[in-house]
């Protein structure tokens, strides 16, 4: 046997083990994310790290398989078992397919359209005072779409330009009652309104509460019929993520300097994001009418967040969508962060991401149900 033989299969032998090792690394650290976010035993920022990677670790585990798959096959199955169990235990929050239900007889649905609007892009003075075509092309979508319960984040409000004065179009609309995070915003020259809910049905009682100076909480009891509903609409903490911000650096100091950046913000993310949604909790116990919560939760269905509120209601999604349902319109794009929940009384009937409307850096969420 030649001397670059034994070199080459001393190489093999080489990579092979290290592959092993990082095979078995790579085990170990999904599966500790898979017991993070199905025990929810620690909801420190930390695990929160952890589960919110747990999609790029099923990636990594499907490539180790693919790569052993040419040179050992026999030892594929290891990574191949873990895939399969994150299957079974995180399939239906990943990837699902509904068909949407048709209603017989008399029935009435409720739907519920919830859309973070980056505030227009009416905080940019062009915008504002140009009369932009596609700010206006925004306005006109979330005005027009059929849907009697309106929810959005980020909501802002001019009174000084009649074709952006949204609070008053909207009630010339038919959206005559309403409930905002800052009311008093509503009536000045420029306001950030912050989480809004706008319905063509009476809102009996509304509360509200801000996290921040567009986060926050806001709910009202709608009676819509014999009926009364309560809806929630959230906006929670910002996840941080500005990964665009990284890619435009030209020097490792800036790319080091942004990644610092985007740590800072998620540790601080899931840090409040964990106070905030016991107060979303809070206020479903304390509802006297079935609930849908909805709005941008910034948080992804592997999280925790998503589980407890999972862990409470149903998710709309989960029951009543299609596809990955990804709702973040910027870099890394890829991700799940506007949700509906909805009460067990409630049967939901179509849940969508319109996908297509690229006005802001969300899509649109509209969920149907049907009161049983």
């Amino acid at each position: 046997m030649t001397l670059r033989m034994r070199v080459g299969q001393f190489m093999a032998y080489f990579f092979r083990s290290l592959l092993w090792s990082i095979n078995l690394l790579l085990v170990l650290y999904t599966c500790l994310a898979y017991w993070l976010l199905y025990s929810l035993q620690v909801e420190h920022w930390s695990a929160s790290m952890v589960m919110i990677t747990l999609p790029v670790a099923w990636v990594l585990n499907f490539v180790v398989v693919c790569l052993w798959l040419t040179a050992r096959p026999w030892r594929s199955w290891l990574s191949g078992i873990v895939l399969l169990i994150g299957l079974i235990l995180f399939g239906s929050r990943t990837f699902v397919w509904h068909r949407p239900t048709e209603v017989s007889g008399k029935a009435k649905p409720v739907k519920v359209f919830s859309y973070n609007v980056q505030s227009f892009d009416l905080t940019s003075s062009w915008d504002l005072y140009q009369s932009s075509p596609r700010v206006r092309r925004t306005m006109n979508y979330v005005l027009r779409y059929d849907a009697p319960i309106k929810c959005f984040q980020e909501f802002y409000n001019s009174t000084t330009i009649p074709d952006y004065n949204l609070v008053k179009r909207f009630r010339e609309a038919g959206y005559k009652y309403t409930a905002f995070l800052f009311p008093e915003m509503a009536l000045a020259n420029d306001g950030d309104i912050g989480v809004a809910v706008f319905s063509k049905h009476p809102i009996l009682q509304s509360g509200r509460e801000a996290f921040g100076p567009q986060n926050g909480i806001v709910w009202a009891n709608i009676k819509m019929g014999n009926d009364t509903i309560r809806i929630i609409n959230v906006h929670l903490h910002s996840m941080g993520i500005r990964v665009s911000k990284v890619l435009k650096q030209k020097e490792m100091k800036g790319v080091q300097r942004e990644t610092r950046g985007v740590l800072s913000a998620l540790h601080n993310g899931f840090t409040d994001r964990r106070e905030e949604v016991i107060k979303v909790e809070r206020c479903i116990r304390e509802s006297p009418y079935p609930v849908i919560v909805t709005g941008d939760h910034n948080d992804t269905p592997y999280s925790v967040v998503y589980e407890r509120l999972r862990r409470t209601l149903p998710n709309s999604f989960e029951e009543a969508g299609r596809g990955f349902g990804f709702t973040y319109n910027h870099l890394p794009g890829f991700i799940r962060i506007d949700h509906q929940f909805h009460d067990p009384k409630f049967t939901p009937l179509n849940f969508e991401t319109i996908n297509y409307v690229k006005y802001s850096d969300h899509y649109p969420i509209v969920g149907t149900y049907l009161l049983k």
